[in-house]
């Protein structure tokens, strides 16, 4: 058993030890905390990334609160969980999407939700096939330091080569609009 797989289980084992122990009954009243919403927000995205069915319930009753809050994290986690069934959460890739909008928008500008729109525009799923948007929202990505950088990067430098000259020309001047009007910090 690899190290990773150690960790997985030992983590997993935790949150169930825990949720018997009749402490996760007082979980969303613990959230209110900024320490306590980061823990909420990583115990919820641990039960999505186990394994099997039985995490999805769970998951949702502690990330949707904060998604509700405007946590953008959890918002993108949700958009995750309803579009590849992640903890066994019912696949509904329109709610996946409007997770992605809210994580990736005005309100979360979250980078790596915004890389999941554009894949979202990319491949019409939840939402019309639209490879304009899908550049936009990826090129917005692709400008941000992270782990999902590089994915960006090859995402936009895909979707620029399906643009026509006048759709690219459109692309860049949408773009700009968004950095500048849309997603400018008050």
């Amino acid at each position: 058993m690899s190290i990773k797989t150690k960790c997985q289980c030992g983590v997993f084992a935790t949150l169930m030890l825990f949720s018997m122990s009749g402490w996760s009954s007082d979980f969303e009243k613990q959230a209110d905390s900024s320490e306590s919403g980061a823990s909420v927000l990583e115990a919820g995205i641990t039960l999505l990334k186990s394994p099997g069915r039985s995490g999805s319930a769970k998951a949702a009753s502690l990330l949707q609160p904060l998604a509700d809050e405007g946590n953008s994290r959890a918002q993108l986690w949700l958009g995750r969980a309803y579009r590849d069934g992640l903890g066994g959460m019912e696949k509904d890739t329109r709610k996946s999407f409007q997770y992605f909008q809210e994580a990736g928008g005005r309100e979360g500008m979250n980078p790596e939700a915004q890389l999941e729109l554009g894949r979202a525009y990319m491949k019409g799923e939840g939402t019309d096939r639209n490879l304009i948007a899908a550049y936009m929202w990826t090129a917005l990505s692709a400008d941000k330091q992270g782990s999902w950088t590089s994915d960006a990067i090859v995402q936009r430098d895909d979707l620029l080569n399906r643009l026509t000259p006048a759709q690219r020309e459109k692309a860049g001047e949408l773009v700009e609009q968004l950095r500048s009007i849309y997603l400018k910090q008050p």
